[in-house]
C-alpha cells in the first residue's frame, strides 16, 4: 500500500496525485468523504487492517439511532487515518486474513465485509479459499480496488555480487544486476562510487557504464573489475539512473551499498608432497615469489639439508594445534599419508571441519592407491586413514594399475566441465566467462587421471575426465565439498602443469584463485583464535539475525567461558543497548550463539574482542527492505472480481466507493417489539409487606415459646 495510487506510475505527478500512496488514497476516502457517516446511520462499523496478520477490530463510530451525526461524533476524537493505515508488514496474506475475519464476524446480522486493497496476496493461503468460505457462510464481500491497473515503470538494482574479503593486489569483480519494468530497450547509467570506512560525506564516483535494458523482467549484468592496492575497508555504492526522465513507482531500489575488506595479511600455505613432481615444483616457486602468500614446504622424499624455495622447510607434518592452526590452506600432492603420525590425521580433519581450513587433494600414481584401498578387513573404528577419507569429495577406485594406465595414456584428453564448473568463478582463467571458456577449450587436456568410483552426496562436481577405459559414468576430475566450516577440493590429475602450454598466466591464475577459494574460511577470519559469522550476511527488515562464533583459548583449545559480549552497531553507527551476549553451546565446545533484531535498513556491524587477547573479530550484515511487495504492483482487478463473485457483493474502483458503496450494504439489523412493560412479582408492594409480616410472626413465636 506504499506504492503510488496514480492511474499510471509513468504519469507525471499532478496536484491531485503528486506523491500520494495507496494507503494515503484510502485515508482520504475514509477521512474526507462522507462514506463513514453514511454507513453509520444504519450500521455498526468496525475497522480491521491486515498484512501478515489480521489486526482489529477498531470501532469507527457507534451505531447511529438518529441522523444526528454531529452530536455523536463529538464523543469520538479525530483519528489519524494516515497513521492507522500506514503499511507496516513485510508481506500480504489477503486470503488468510479474510478467512479469519469471516470466521470471527459472520452471522445473520452482518451486512457485509468491504475489502479495500490492490489485490496483492504474496503469502499464505489462496485468496479463493476465503471466497469459498464467504459463500458457505452467506457473507457478502465488496472489493474496493486501489492502485494502478496499467504497467508500472520502475528501474531497480536487483542484486550485487561481490566478495566481502579480498587480498591486496588480488583482482576482483563487482557484478551489478539491473532490471527494468516498462523500460525495455531503454539505456540506463550504472555508476560505482566509494567511501572509505569511517569517512563522512558523499561517496566518490569511480566508474560509470551505460547499458541497454533487456526485455521485461530480465536482469542485465554490469561488471566492475577492481584491483585493490591499499589494505582497508571500503564502502561501495552502486546506483542506476535512466537517461530519459521517467516517473518510477519506487526510487528506493535504485541504489545499494555494501563493503569490501582488503587485507594485506599473507595467506599461509603448507605444500605437502610425496615426491618432487612437476606441479609441486611450479606451485612452490609461484607461491614463494607471490607477495600475498607465505609458503612452507614438506617434501617427504627430501633429506635434511635439501634446498627448497619456501619460507620454512619442514621435516615433519605439524603435530600440534598451534603448529597446524598457523596455516590457511594445505596443498597435498600425492603424499604418503601412512608415514604421517596417526594422531595428526584427526587433527587435520578438525582443522578443516571446525577451524575453516582449506585443503587441496591432488591424486597421483604412487601414494593415492593406499587411500583408495578402503577398509576391507578392518572396522571403521580402527581405520587410521578414515579421517582423511572423509575429506575426499569422491570415492577413489581401488582397481588401479599404473602399468596399464601408462600403456593407454598415449594422447591427451580434454577436460569435460560440468555446468557448475563452467560457472565457478574460481575456475575462470580470465575476467570474462566467454573468453575463459575459450582458453579452457584451447587446452589439450591430461593424459591420465586417477579413476574414481563415484562421488559423495554433498560433493560439487566441476569437471570429469573422459577416460577411454571408463565403463559407465566418467571419472571425476575436479570436485569440491564443504567439510563442516572448511572446504576440500579434489584434483584427479597431477598434470595441471600442462596448462602452461597455453599460458603461464593461466596456470598461475588457476592455482592462485583455487587456493583463495579453499582458504577463504581462514583468511576472512583474520584471527587464528576465533571466527565470527552471522548465519546469513543478508537479512530482511524486522528479521532476527542469528550470530555464531567459535572461540579458542591461548592454547587453541575451545574457550570455556559461559558468555562473551557482542557489540552490534546499527546502520547509523549507534550501538544496540543493552549489549548482546553470545552464550556457550554446551554440546559444541568453543561454540557461542546469540541474536539481534534488524530494525533498520542498512549495514549492521558486529564486533567481538577475543578473550585474553587484543584481537577483534568483525562481521557485517546487510539488512534490506524485502521486495515481496514490489514483485507486481498493478492492481489485480481480476482477482478482486473473482473474490466477490456469487457473494452478493461487487467490485468497485476507489473513486466509486464514496457514492456507490452504502447502497450495496443492506440494513440487516433486527428489531424486537415489546407490547407492555412487564413487572415481576417482586416489584409488588403487598408482596414485600407479606414477607415482612411472616418473618416478624416467626420471630415473635420463637421468642414466646423460647424456641431460639
Amino acid at each position: 500500500m506504499r506504492h503510488p495510487a496514480a492511474p499510471s506510475a509513468a504519469d507525471l505527478p499532478t496536484e491531485s496525485n503528486a506523491g500520494i500512496s495507496r494507503s494515503e488514497a484510502v485515508a482520504r476516502l475514509l477521512a474526507d468523504s462522507s462514506l463513514i457517516e453514511r454507513l453509520c446511520t444504519q450500521h455498526e462499523v468496525s475497522l480491521f487492517t491486515f498484512d501478515s496478520t489480521l489486526n482489529g477490530p477498531q470501532r469507527v463510530y457507534p451505531l447511529m439511532a438518529t441522523p444526528s451525526i454531529d452530536a455523536k461524533k463529538s464523543d469520538n476524537p479525530p483519528r489519524d487515518w494516515n497513521e492507522l493505515l500506514r503499511p507496516r508488514g513485510l508481506e500480504t496474506r489477503l486470503g488468510e486474513s479474510l478467512s479469519e475475519l469471516i470466521r470471527q464476524v459472520a452471522g445473520r446480522t452482518l451486512s457485509g465485509i468491504v475489502i479495500i486493497t490492490d489485490g496483492a496476496s504474496n503469502a499464505g493461503i489462496d485468496v479463493m479459499t476465503a471466497h469459498d468460505r464467504a459463500i458457505s457462510t452467506k457473507t457478502r464481500l465488496i472489493a474496493v480496488g486501489t492502485g494502478t491497473t496499467e504497467q508500472p515503470v520502475n528501474l531497480s538494482i536487483v542484486e550485487v555480487v561481490s566478495p566481502t574479503d579480498v587480498a591486496i593486489n588480488d583482482p576482483f569483480e563487482i557484478k551489478v544486476f539491473v532490471q527494468g519494468q516498462g523500460l525495455t530497450g531503454r539505456e540506463v547509467d550504472v555508476e560505482l562510487l566509494s567511501l572509505g570506512d569511517g569517512e563522512q560525506g558523499e561517496p566518490t564516483p569511480i566508474e560509470k557504464k551505460s547499458v541497454m535494458l533487456l526485455e521485461e523482467g530480465v536482469r542485465t549484468e554490469v561488471p566492475f573489475p577492481r584491483l585493490p592496492t591499499v589494505a582497508a575497508r571500503t564502502n561501495y555504492t552502486v546506483r542506476v539512473t535512466a537517461r530519459d526522465r521517467v516517473m518510477e513507482f519506487n526510487a528506493q531500489d535504485n541504489s545499494q551499498t555494501f563493503s569490501v575488506n582488503v587485507f594485506d595479511r599473507p595467506t599461509k600455505v603448507l605444500l605437502l608432497a610425496g615426491g618432487p613432481m612437476r606441479d609441486y615444483q611450479f606451485v612452490r616457486n609461484l607461491l614463494f615469489r607471490h607477495k600475498s602468500f607465505d609458503v612452507d614446504v614438506l617434501l617427504q622424499t627430501g633429506s635434511q639439508g635439501t634446498s627448497q624455495e619456501s619460507n620454512n622447510l619442514l621435516l615433519n607434518f605439524p603435530a600440534t594445534r598451534e603448529q597446524l592452526y598457523a596455516y590457511d590452506a594445505i596443498i597435498a600432492f600425492d603424499p604418503d599419508w601412512k608415514s604421517i603420525s596417526s594422531d595428526a590425521l584427526p587433527l587435520l580433519y578438525d582443522w578443516v571441519a571446525t577451524e575453516s581450513g582449506g585443503i587441496i587433494l591432488v591424486a597421483g600414481d604412487v601414494n593415492t592407491p593406499q587411500i583408495a584401498s578402503g577398509i576391507e578387513g578392518r572396522e571403521a573404528a580402527t581405520d587410521e586413514l578414515l579421517p582423511l577419507r572423509n575429506l575426499y569429495p569422491v570415492f577413489l577406485s581401488s582397481y588401479f594399475s599404473p602399468g596399464r594406465l601408462d600403456q593407454e595414456a598415449s594422447q591427451p584428453w580434454p577436460i569435460v566441465f560440468t555446468p557448475e564448473g563452467w560457472g565457478a568463478d574460481f575456475l575462470q582463467l580470465t575476467d570474462d566467462p566467454i573468453t575463459s571458456a575459450a582458453r579452457w577449450k584451447e587446452f589439450a587436456g591430461f593424459f591420465r587421471a586417477y579413476p574414481t568410483g563415484g562421488h559423495k552426496a554433498a560433493a560439487r562436481i566441476f569437471a570429469r575426465f573422459p577416460d577411454p577405459r571408463a565403463v559407465g559414468e566418467l571419472s571425476v576430475l575436479m570436485a569440491g565439498q564443504n567439510v563442516g566450516r572448511g572446504q576440500s577440493f579434489y584434483l584427479g590429475s597431477a598434470e595441471m602443469w600442462r596448462l602452461r602450454a597455453v599460458s603461464d598466466e593461466d596456470y598461475d591464475r588457476f592455482w592462485i584463485k583455487l587456493i583463495r577459494e579453499v582458504a577463504q574460511g581462514r583468511t576472512k577470519k583474520g584471527v587464528k583464535r576465533g571466527s565470527l559469522r552471522p548465519e546469513s550476511q543478508k537479512a530482511t527488515l524486522g528479521q532476527t539475525v542469528r550470530v555464531l562464533a567459535r572461540l579458542l583459548d591461548p592454547q587453541f583449545a575451545p574457550l570455556e567461558l559461559e558468555s562473551v559480549p557482542l557489540d552490534v552497531f546499527d546502520p547509523t553507527g549507534r550501538p544496540l543497548t543493552p549489549i548482546r551476549q553470545l552464550r556457550r553451546e554446551p554440546a559444541q565446545p568453543g561454540e557461542y550463539v546469540g541474536d539481534f533484531r534488524a530494525s533498520l535498513p542498512g549495514t549492521y556491524k558486529l564486533e567481538i574482542v577475543v578473550p585474553e587477547s587484543t584481537d577483534r573479530l568483525s562481521a557485517e550484515v546487510a539488512v534490506a527492505i524485502p521486495k515481496l511487495e514490489d514483485e507486481n504492483i498493478r492492481q489485480n482487478v481480476r482477482l478482486l472480481t473473482d473474490l466477490v463473485r456469487e457473494t452478493g457483493g461487487q467490485y468497485l474502483a476507489i473513486d466509486q466507493a464514496a457514492e456507490e458503496l452504502p447502497a450495496l450494504l443492506p440494513n440487516r439489523g433486527e428489531q424486537f417489539f415489546i407490547p407492555e412493560r412487564l413487572r415481576t412479582l417482586w416489584d409488588r408492594d403487598w408482596v414485600m409487606y407479606l414477607l415482612v409480616g411472616l418473618l416478624s410472626a416467626e420471630w415473635l413465636t420463637r421468642k414466646l415459646l423460647k424456641l431460639a
